[in-house]
């Protein structure tokens, strides 16, 4: 009998609860796959359920980690379109109660399932999907992003993952990218992914800034991942029928909605869930990932690993990740001696 060893969870109390459990390779059912490990995208989603205060809840005992990359190891008998032996990437469309991929052999979906890029490492495939695919649901769908229109994005907390990603997006676009960071110790790498301005914010005011920058017009579409008082900055930096997206909650503060700057300047306000908005709506997904991988193909997207650890340290990982100094992904490798293949 082939045994897997896989990550769990019996209290939402923070990373130190992670044990790791030696169990036997699940067996799929019809429309799912059993996945060969080799890398695990870690997300802040996945640490607030860590912590209980993601929307989901964990059911005990619990497994963790949303998307990855690894190698097809068996199938379900309804599952078409791949093979044992292929090169996956495990994309997020998978319910944080339902599924977790910090494992070495893992069962998920079939849906959640993408080919992975050639160009592209275990560790890069493992750690894009996630990122890229709320770029283009926060920008594109919601926000109102097109070529080449002259349109110009605010996005804070613009050094993590989803940041560096929706840098990406809006420059592939076309459009001005304004960002924010707490110190200036990251702008340097900010200007590096494509920023054209970076606001400091524990030095520079918000909507200052976006005046000087924008000549006063405001910005177009912004992308607030701390909430708090950000998102009233956002409101006051904004400009005429502007849109701003509430992507993330970052500050564990949830917001006040800036009332008198939405009226007078005719603003949308907006979020989404990119499981639910996204990867469960077939038709935006197709075109989504359609985008996305013709991205990554002409290297407009790509992925940017901060740290690498090793799976025996997952719980560092998270730890690390909790932190907010990274710039960029923080990924777990797995080095598990068989292929993969049965």
């Amino acid at each position: 009998m082939e045994f897997s060893k896989d990550y769990v969870f019996d209290r939402a109390d923070g990373p130190g609860e992670l044990k790791l459990i030696r169990r036997p390779v699940p067996v799929p059912n019809s429309n799912e796959v059993i996945v060969s490990m080799k890398a695990a995208g870690l997300n802040r989603s996945e640490y607030m359920f860590l912590t209980g205060t993601y929307v989901f809840q964990p059911v005990f005992p619990s497994k963790i980690g949303t998307e990855g990359a690894g190698i097809i190891y068996s199938l379900g008998d309804e599952v078409s379109g791949f093979e044992i032996g292929d090169e996956v990437c495990v994309t997020p469309n998978i319910l944080p109660q339902e599924y977790g991929v910090m494992g070495e052999y893992v069962r998920v979906p079939k849906d959640a399932l993408v080919h992975k890029p050639k160009q592209l490492s275990f560790e890069e495939a493992g750690s894009i999907w996630m990122a890229l695919s709320t770029a283009y649901c926060g920008l594109v769908v919601n926000g109102g992003l097109k070529r080449d229109h002259g349109q110009t994005v605010l996005i804070s907390a613009a050094s993590s993952s989803v940041g560096v990603a929706l840098i990406q997006m809006a420059k592939n676009h076309g459009a001005k990218v304004i960002v924010t960071t707490r110190t200036s110790q990251k702008a340097d790498f900010l200007y590096e992914m494509g920023a054209d301005y970076v606001i400091a914010t524990e030095n520079e005011d918000i909507v200052v800034m976006v005046n000087e920058y924008t000549n006063g017009k405001g910005f177009d579409i912004g992308f607030d991942m701390v909430a708090g008082e950000m998102l009233t900055k956002f409101a006051e930096a904004a400009g005429i029928g502007a849109r701003i997206i509430a992507g993330g909650l970052l500050s564990m503060e949830v917001p006040e909605i800036p009332f008198f700057p939405l009226v007078m300047k005719n603003l949308t306000l907006g979020s989404f869930h990119v499981v639910i908005h996204l990867f469960r709506n077939p038709e935006v997904f197709e075109t989504a990932k359609k985008h996305i991988l013709e991205g990554i193909e002409s290297g407009a997207y790509g992925a940017q690993i901060d740290k690498v650890f090793d799976f025996e340290h997952t719980a560092k990982a998270y730890e690390y990740l909790a932190g907010s100094t990274q710039r960029g992904k923080v990924v777990v490798t797995f080095k598990n001696n068989r292929d993969g293949i049965n």
